[in-house]
């Protein structure tokens, strides 16, 4: 799996290119929703940690197509209240399968490998063939670990953060809001 500041700035970009021009709930704000779509797949780690084994539950339902687009239901009917619900349930299913899809291209080396991809239609897990993301290790706390998650952590930088980057400044000097 991926690092959650990867994830988090996957929604910081792809939310930056959905309301470039309009935000959701104004411009802090919607950076805050962003990141939490990005990175909620991943409170399925709250279950395992409470039964004393933070993995149980992981990468299962919760990374899915299925719940992706619950997820963007949900975020479409609440967004009623503000117009044009279409919109965020958009936004809503694409930040929160952006979890999903990373970690399907993530290098997985602990059991159950991969994702339910395509749930509820199949209970197969699924792995991408090409891993573009390099795993998180968490199994020590040694110099090797800590090496590998710095490796891991600067990808996912050098993948993310210059586009983010790009349309975090373009969608803050469209407003004005861009101080030299």
């Amino acid at each position: 799996m991926a690092t959650p500041v990867g994830h988090a700035l996957a929604g910081l970009l792809l939310g930056s290119g959905f309301t470039l021009n309009r935000p959701l709930l104004g411009y802090g704000r919607d950076l805050v929703l962003f990141v939490l779509l990005a990175t909620a797949a991943d409170l399925d780690f709250v279950p395992g940690i409470l039964l004393g084994n933070p993995s149980a539950f992981h990468q299962g339902v919760s990374h899915s197509l299925g719940l992706a687009l619950l997820v963007g239901l949900g975020m479409g009917l609440w967004g009623r209240r503000y117009g044009r619900p279409w919109r965020w349930a958009l936004v809503g299913a694409t930040l929160y399968m952006s979890h999903v899809v990373i970690d399907f291209l993530t290098v997985d080396t602990k059991e159950p490998l991969g994702v339910m991809l395509w749930w509820p239609l199949s209970g197969e897990r699924y792995q991408s063939p090409v891993s573009v993301f390099l795993n998180v290790r968490r199994e020590s706390f040694c110099r090797e670990v800590v090496m590998h998650d710095l490796v891991t952590l600067g990808r996912e930088l050098l993948i993310f953060l210059p586009p983010a980057g790009l349309l975090l400044w373009l969608r803050a000097r469209r407003r004005g809001r861009y101080n030299y």
